[in-house]
């Protein structure tokens, strides 16, 4: 049974130098969201880390594939296949530096890994147990932030370099309506997977979700929401393709643990016959 994981440190910009600036003198939309503003100012860096504790549970025999949205341009795509009944528990981490080219436009880098531990069985009474870890390259991207489309908009894209090769790209958007205390927030991501592993699960994915943020003062908020993921896995060397979706309810906080330094917890649920959750934490350093 073969795990991979993804994490796609998202954004391409193919966006015009000639971008709306931001003044100074007046407050911009995005500073109404106060600690959930993760990406930094012209010049600036700001450091991302975190886990996230992995559980699914299943029974069939077909490709599975979570994804996990992390941030406004992070996804974390885990990746495995399911024979028979199987149970799978894993934890993922996370370290990511972003840089401001300007106002709008950031660059991003990331590293990350995955220990997975999945314990599986037969109709026969067989069982088995594996442990496996995985280092999955470098992650690249860029995205560009606007006040168009919507009260603060961000637009991404990146790819993902193991053993110098891209591995997978991602495209994608964030919008985020403002009614202060509430923020409204819809994304949209496309990941592809190109991996030219003979026997490996291509994938394709179409990721959405919908959440509501609550401010109960500065320094926290409490936020839920839903989202809804559609993934075509494609084994070139069995020829089968299969569409399959998953559904999940969202509910996390941000807290502002002391200037510069933010927390984040949340939790994705599944919902129906969607057995698989996730529980993160991170933490995100502006200086």
């Amino acid at each position: 049974m073969k795990k991979e994981f993804f994490l796609l440190m998202l954004p391409c910009a193919i966006f015009s130098s000639a971008a709306e600036t931001i003044q100074n003198e007046y407050e911009s939309p995005k500073s109404i969201l106060k600690i959930d503003d993760f990406l930094p100012d012209k010049k600036n860096w700001s450091f991302n880390s975190g886990i996230n504790i992995l559980n699914s549970g299943r029974e069939g025999g077909h490709p599975g594939f979570y994804i996990n949205q992390i941030g406004p341009a992070q996804y974390i795509v885990d990746r495995t296949s399911f024979a028979y009944k199987n149970e799978t528990n894993g934890v993922s981490g996370y370290l990511s530096a972003i840089y401001g080219l300007t106002n709008q436009l950031s660059l991003s880098t990331t590293i990350n890994g995955q220990w997975v531990n999945t314990k599986y069985s037969t109709e026969s009474g067989n069982s088995s147990t594996k442990n496996e870890y995985k280092n999955n390259g470098i992650g690249i991207g860029a995205n560009y932030q606007f006040y168009r489309l919507s009260d603060f908009t961000v637009l991404f894209g990146g790819i993902n370099l193991n053993n110098e090769k891209i591995g997978n790209y991602t495209l994608g958007s964030a919008m985020n309506w403002i009614y202060d205390p509430l923020v409204l927030g819809f994304s949209l991501g496309y990941l592809n997977n190109i991996s030219k592993e003979r026997f490996s699960n291509k994938y394709t994915a179409y990721t959405t979700s919908g959440k509501v943020t609550f401010a109960i003062n500065p320094e926290v908020n409490l936020n839920w929401g839903f989202s809804k993921d559609f993934i075509r896995s494609n084994n070139d060397y069995i020829s089968k393709r299969e569409w399959s979706s998953n559904n999940s309810l969202l509910l996390g906080s941000t807290i502002n643990v002391k200037e510069d330094l933010v927390a984040v917890i949340g939790v994705k649920g599944g919902v129906g016959n969607n057995k698989n959750s996730v529980i993160s934490l991170g933490l995100s350093y502006k200086p």
